[in-house]
C-alpha cells in the first residue's frame, strides 16, 4: 500500500466499478428514467420557466437516488468480507478506518459521476426547452442533489460495514427504502404517531400533502425526519439561496432542521457501521 491507503482504496473502488461497467449501466438507467419524463414536463404548466425547471430537479431524482446508491455501494465492505479479500487487504499497513473511509470515498465518486451525467443531461434539456440555463441556480441544485447522493451512499456503506453477508445488506437497505420511499408506509405510521404526540390525536385528516396551507408546525418538522421527503421539501429553500425570488414553505428554522436531518442520516448509520466493523472478528 502507499503512504495514503485511504485514497488508494478509494481509487481502486472507482476503477473496479468502471471496469465492471457498473458506472455505465447505472448512468444509462438513470438517463432513461429521468430525461424523457422531465422533458415532457417542460411543455406543461408545472414548470413556467428555466429557474422553476432547475428547482424541480430534486423531485425528478427523489425516488431514484436511494436505489441507485444501494446498487452502487451495498457490496462495498461486505462483498470483500464474504470473498475473503479483506484479510488480504489487512496484510498491508492499514487500519479498519482506512477501509471504511476509502470505500466511502470511492462509492461517493461513483454515485457522483452517475448523477452528474444525469444532471448535465437535465441541464441540456432546460437550455433547449427555455433557451437559457440560469447558471447559479443550476450549480446550487446540482450540488444539493450530489449532497443527497452522498447521504445515501454513507447510509449504504454503513450498512455494508455492519452486516455479515450481501443478502443481509440488500435486505436491510431495500427494507429501509420501502419504509421511507413512495409506498406510503412512513406516512401511514410515522405521521399519525407525530400527530398523536403533538396534538393528542392520531388523525391527520385535515392535512393535504399537496397544500402547504394545511400544514401544521408539527407536520413541517415530522415530514423532514424522512430523508426522501426532506430532500424535496428542502429543495425550494436551497434554490432560494441562489434566487431570492423563489419562495419556500415553512420558516427558516424548519429548513435548517431539514439540513441537520440529512447530515444526521449521513453520519449516524456510517458511524454505527464503522463501530460494528471495528469490533467484528473478520477471521
Amino acid at each position: 500500500m502507499t503512504a495514503t491507503p485511504t485514497l488508494t482504496i478509494a481509487k481502486k473502488e472507482f476503477e473496479d466499478a468502471a471496469r465492471s461497467k457498473l458506472l455505465w449501466g447505472l448512468t444509462l438507467v438513470l438517463l432513461v428514467v429521468t430525461v424523457p419524463s422531465f422533458y415532457g414536463l417542460t411543455d406543461s404548466p408545472i414548470l413556467d420557466n428555466a429557474t422553476d425547471a432547475i428547482a424541480f430537479f430534486p423531485l425528478v431524482f427523489q425516488n431514484f437516488i436511494a436505489p441507485l446508491t444501494i446498487i452502487a455501494a451495498y457490496r462495498a465492505v461486505v462483498g470483500e468480507r464474504e470473498s475473503g479479500s479483506l484479510r488480504v487487504l489487512f496484510g498491508h499497513p492499514i487500519v479498519r478506518r482506512d477501509v471504511i473511509v476509502g470505500k466511502l470515498l470511492g462509492r461517493v465518486a461513483l454515485v457522483a459521476a452517475v448523477l452528474s451525467i444525469g444532471l448535465l443531461a437535465l441541464g441540456a434539456v432546460v437550455a433547449i426547452a427555455y433557451g437559457t440555463l440560469p447558471l447559479v441556480v443550476f450549480v446550487v441544485m446540482v450540488s444539493y442533489v450530489l449532497f443527497y447522493g452522498t447521504v445515501w451512499t454513507a447510509v449504504t456503506v454503513g450498512v455494508s460495514a455492519a452486516v455479515t453477508s450481501r443478502l443481509q445488506a440488500i435486505a436491510s437497505l431495500l427494507g429501509l427504502f420501502m419504509i421511507l420511499g413512495p409506498f406510503g408506509i412512513w406516512r401511514s405510521v410515522a405521521l399519525p404517531l407525530a400527530a398523536l404526540i403533538s396534538t393528542g390525536s392520531a388523525s391527520t385528516a385535515g392535512i393535504d400533502p399537496l397544500d402547504p396551507n394545511t400544514w401544521s408546525t408539527w407536520y413541517l418538522y415530522a415530514q423532514r425526519v424522512n430523508p426522501m421527503d426532506n430532500f424535496v421539501q428542502n429543495s425550494e429553500f436551497v434554490a432560494s439561496l441562489a434566487d431570492s425570488s423563489i419562495g419556500y414553505p415553512g420558516n427558516l428554522t424548519v429548513q435548517l432542521f431539514g439540513i441537520f436531518v440529512l447530515l444526521f442520516w449521513a453520519m449516524v448509520p456510517l458511524a454505527m457501521g464503522y463501530w460494528r466493523f471495528e469490533r467484528t472478528d473478520l477471521v
